[in-house]
């Protein structure tokens, strides 16, 4: 896929949903409210088995519900401006501005989404300031550390999970 391709043309595996609420209380494993709405992540990835994996582990990690996907930065933007998920679960290196700068752009729009970046290559020492929260290799992303990832939110502090 060249750079532009991803900007002109959606990506067919993202579905809409109600993009109206913030205020809400979240489910979390061990949460015994049944009730609370569930946290809600966007995938973007530009590699097909990541999106399928990762939607696997969502699909089996109570309390987390898989909302859509993308497979560039600009998608990962606009779906996240779009969709208001809680969490993002975005690469690193994909087409057109690549996860760091899709981070950013999140972050500087004011989107409340948490976004953590995951990656299959090296894990950088840290993460630039003002882009992600935490950084997760790809082999290491697990229902404990996903739902230790939402459970930590509230402390955004950049570091990185191997």
């Amino acid at each position: 896929m060249r750079d532009e391709e991803c900007v002109r043309a959606p990506c067919s595996r993202v579905r809409t949903v109600d993009a109206g609420r913030r205020t809400r209380k979240h489910a979390l494993v061990g949460n015994a409210d049944s009730a609370a709405a569930p946290v809600r992540v966007l995938i973007v990835d530009d590699q097909r088995p990541f999106h399928e994996a990762a939607q696997a582990l969502i699909a089996a990690t109570p309390g987390f519900e898989w909302i859509g996907g993308a497979s560039c930065g600009e998608e990962a933007v606009e779906w996240t401006e779009r969709l208001r998920p809680d969490l993002v679960l975005m690469d690193v290196r994909m087409p057109g501005i690549g996860g760091i700068e899709a981070a950013r752009q999140i972050a500087v729009r004011g989107l409340p989404a948490i976004v953590v970046l995951v990656t299959a290559g090296e894990l950088p020492g840290e993460i630039p300031g003002g882009t992600a929260t935490k950084i997760v290799a790809k082999r290491a992303l697990t229902r404990r550390v996903l739902t230790r990832l939402w459970e930590d939110h509230s402390q955004p502090t950049a570091d990185t999970v191997t």
